[in-house]
């Protein structure tokens, strides 16, 4: 079957052994990585993180050429946070440079606003940036190593109702059917005469705005046949009672908990 991202680039993980886990770790891994984010303290630790997200993303067989999508991304959030550390914020520590762009004197005192280069600013502002990489190498692993069977087997694994196990697969195809949607509606308006190209960017803003109101009936026509499809298999949000298929974990599927469960403790701790 399929993994997310396949539905929606055609593109997946080609690492037989990743792809062969058992559901539950495949899910367990990318969330490890997603604690750690939260657990790392310093630039030191949050560089290791990218390292290793980077290096699972490598074995997992995950094609590199889909991360050049977000390089424009990732580039303009760097420039982003960078500026907004030197312009807008004054971190103590010791100036590399500094430079006054307004300086206005009033009655109840002087009101400056300036450029402060600090190494405090500088370390906080690259553990914003390996953050949001690791966030974004973090998402692909798991969009490019799951599909929608994963999901639910390993959430009913996990001793979850099936309707909620249902509910979270069918979250991550709504995403793939919603471009689906939007790319069926866009190429209808280019058949009308809309040209995308060459439109001027407040005019193309109001046709993709206005493109959302067919958009929005169509997701709520799919939500209504999902849920009556659901209905008619007697699936609610809290249904327990259906069986499913539970596969064998292996030796490597512990391996790889156990390596994933002690790196988290360790970004805990350093």
């Amino acid at each position: 079957m399929p993994t997310i991202l396949g539905e929606l680039t055609g593109f997946e993980a080609k690492n037989n052994v990743y792809m062969s886990l058992h559901p539950v770790i495949k899910i367990l891994v990318p969330l490890f990585f997603s604690l750690d984010v939260l657990l790392i303290k310093n630039i030191h630790s949050a560089l290791i993180l990218v390292f290793l997200v980077f290096a699972t993303l490598l074995f997992a067989g995950v094609p590199l050429r889909i991360l050049k999508g977000f390089l424009i991304l990732i580039t303009s959030i760097s420039i982003l946070i960078v500026l907004s550390f030197i312009l807008f914020t004054n971190v103590p520590g010791n100036k590399l440079f500094e430079y006054t762009l307004l300086q206005v004197n009033a009655e109840k005192g002087t009101l400056v606003w300036k450029i402060s280069i600090t190494d405090s600013a500088l370390i906080k502002a690259g553990m914003f940036i390996f953050r949001i990489l690791a966030m974004i190498f973090t998402a692909t692993l798991f969009v490019a190593t799951v599909s929608d069977r994963d999901i639910v087997w390993g959430l009913r694994d996990l001793h979850l109702p099936l309707g909620f196990s249902v509910a979270v697969s069918l979250f991550f195809r709504g995403i793939s059917l919603f471009l689906e949607d939007f790319k069926v509606i866009r190429e209808a308006m280019m058949s009308r005469g809309v040209d995308f190209e060459k439109t001027s960017l407040s005019k193309k803003f109001m046709l993709y705005v206005n493109a959302l109101i067919p958009l929005v009936s169509l997701m709520i026509n799919r939500s209504y046949e999902v849920s009556l499809a659901l209905e008619s298999k007697g699936i609610s949000p809290w249904t327990k009672s259906k069986r499913h298929r539970k596969l064998a974990f292996r030796r490597v599927d512990l391996a790889v908990f156990v390596l994933g469960f002690a790196q988290l403790l360790i970004f805990g701790v350093i």
